[in-house]
This record gives C-alpha cells, structure tokens and sequence, in this order.
C-alpha cells in the first residue's frame, strides 16, 4: 500500500480534526476547571481567607505583598522529547510557563518546585530534566526549593514533568480594561506547550520527526523551548504601561477573556508561521479549531491605552522579540478576528 493510500485508510488525510477527536474536549476541561474553581471558594471561605482574583492567578496577602502558587505541566510535549531522548527542554518549558503566566498577573517569581513521574530507573533521564530546570531558574532568578521525582511503572508511559511557582508583589490597584483599549501580540518561538495531542496526531500520521518541514526537521519544531516573557511583562507592568497581558496558552486566543472580562475584542492577526499552516493543512483543520487550540505565533498579549503604544513597542524590540498592533477592545463579549488571508473568525 502506497503511503497516501495509508494515510487515507488511517483517516489521517480527508478527516477535518478537531481537538476533540484528537483526545480533549474543551467542554470538559472548562468543566473540570469550573469544579476545581468551586472547590478553591469553598476552601477558601471555611477558612475565611480572602483571595483576590487575577487573570491567570490567585493570590493571597501577606503584609504589604500579594503571595501567589502556580502549577503547570509540560503536557504531551514530554512524549516527543522522551523518543527522542532531548528531555532538558521538559525542566525548561515547566518552568518558563509557569513563570509566564504568573507575570501576566503582575508578580515577580522568588521559588519553585518540581515533580517529575517517571516510568523507570532513568537516572540520566531525570539528570537532563533537572538541567533544563536549572537553567530557567536561573533565567528567572527563582531558587529551586526541592520536588519529587515518582518512579511508577504500570502506571506512567514514558516520563511527565511540571512545576509549582512561588510568586510575590506589592498590594496595589492596577487600572482596568476599558472600551477602545490597543491589543498588542508579542511573537511565540513556536507551539510552545500547547496542543501537542493535535498537533500530534496530524503531523506524525504524515511526517517523521526527521523529515524536514518548515526549513527545519519536524522534531526541532515540536521540540522548540518555549519563550520567555517575564522580565518583558515585569518592565512593563514597573513602567505603567499596560493594564492586563495574556499568556497565550491552552485555549489559544479564547485565553484573551481573562484579560478583558466581559468585553470583545476585534483583532486583524498576522500570517501564521508556516509549522501552524502545516498542522492545519495535514489535519484539514479548521481557522476556528486552529485558534483555539494553537497560539498561531503569537504567544503573548498585552493590553494598553492607546497613548502608550510607542513606549509598549519600544521596550518589546528592546527585548528582541517582534511584534503586532492586533485590535483593540470593543462592547460586547466576542473574539472576532480577522486572519491575514481575508476570512473572519468569532471564536
């Protein structure tokens, strides 16, 4: 049987994928996202601590400063780096993410913790995890407090990685998301961490991790270290400059309702890179599936009025990153979006 021939017969080609059939329904993992949010109230309220509520964080007061804790896991991601054996960028990516997200909120990250489970006696396998732990705590400048590494046979295939941050700032009132607000996109390094069990499933049903796609082969695509934006987000937030920031992760652009509550956005996107363009063709995907799972090559937004634009985009080339004037913030509750090939999205 030819290759196309097998690739029809295993429904790869002539399938429209969704995330959906690929493993993870977004339905109830907001689900599942709406229990742990009830359980979160109900604890906090018996034991009567206050919480204040951020985009992307919880946190808590102590003294002058707001405390926050943060988890996050690498996800399928550790299933490409653990055939191949390049597992530091699984101690990198746990990390960065986390510290991502916790930025977008304000704090600066001060600790961290890891977990690693593990389906064997690895040694040099958790030895790699560990150094690219390292070396992002070190990027971030977070000690490292300790963690645990589980080793599980039966129960884990392979190897799972995440992270707990510690995150700390100052009490203050931060301005508010208003109607007309610019939305400026910061671009990502690539997938970053972010719907792998997709990507997966239709890049691997056509290409080897060897093949080259893109220029590059696939697996130095899918293995990319996710960008870092903390001290990008730190300067910005010190400076007064923005008033929210969007990390541009599991949800894809759906990730901007954190950011601007009950508002809309209408947002002109650039053209994707090509390893996005790639996933689409190869799964027969659709715009909307695509922008909800993927950040599309933007993996950080930030939200401003619209007077301090040049200073925003002044300090993000002095970052080295390159970036995009995306919209701005309307009435109303929709994400509408305008991709660069002329076809309208309201996801």
């Amino acid at each position: 049987m030819g290759i196309t021939c097998a690739l029809i017969a295993s429904g790869v080609i002539n399938m429209n994928w969704t995330y959906e059939k690929a493993g993870i329904n977004l339905g109830k993992h907001e689900e599942m996202h709406a229990t742990a949010h009830e359980v979160i109230r109900d604890t906090a309220g018996r034991l009567g601590v206050m919480l204040m509520e951020g985009g992307f964080t919880r946190s808590m007061q102590l003294d002058n400063h707001e405390i926050t804790l943060h988890t996050d896991g690498v996800g399928t991601k550790s299933m490409i780096a653990w055939s191949t054996g390049k597992l530091e960028v699984l101690g990198w990516d746990c990390v960065i993410g986390n510290v991502n997200d916790i930025a977008c909120d304000g704090f600066i990250p001060i600790a961290l913790t890891d977990y690693i489970a593990i389906s064997d006696n690895d040694v040099d396998a958790v030895r790699k995890v560990l150094s690219g732990v390292r070396d992002a705590a070190l990027v971030v400048k977070a000690a490292l407090l300790g963690g645990e590494t589980a080793i599980m046979p039966g129960l884990v295939n392979g190897i799972d990685v995440s992270c707990t941050v510690l995150g700390i700032k100052n009490t203050g009132k931060y301005v508010g998301v208003r109607t007309g607000d610019v939305v400026i996109g910061i671009e990502s390094s690539g997938l970053h961490m972010n719907g792998y069990t997709l990507a997966r499933k239709v890049l691997l049903g056509r290409y080897g991790l060897e093949d080259e796609v893109c220029g590059y082969e696939l697996v130095n695509w899918l293995l990319r270290p996710t960008a870092y934006y903390g001290d990008l987000l730190i300067r910005l937030y010190g400076g007064g400059l923005i008033k929210s920031a969007v990390h541009v992760t599991g949800g894809g652009f759906t990730k901007i309702r954190r950011a601007i509550g009950d508002l809309g956005v209408e947002l002109e996107v650039p053209e994707p890179p090509c390893i996005f363009k790639t996933i689409r063709e190869a799964g027969n995907i659709e715009w909307n599936e695509m922008y909800r799972v993927f950040n599309m090559g933007v993996g950080l937004m930030v939200v401003s009025s619209e007077d301090h634009v040049d200073d925003i985009t002044r300090v993000i080339r002095s970052f080295g990153f390159n970036y995009w004037v995306l919209g701005r913030v309307i009435e109303g509750g929709g994400i509408n979006i305008l991709v660069s090939n002329g076809v309208r999205l309201r996801i």
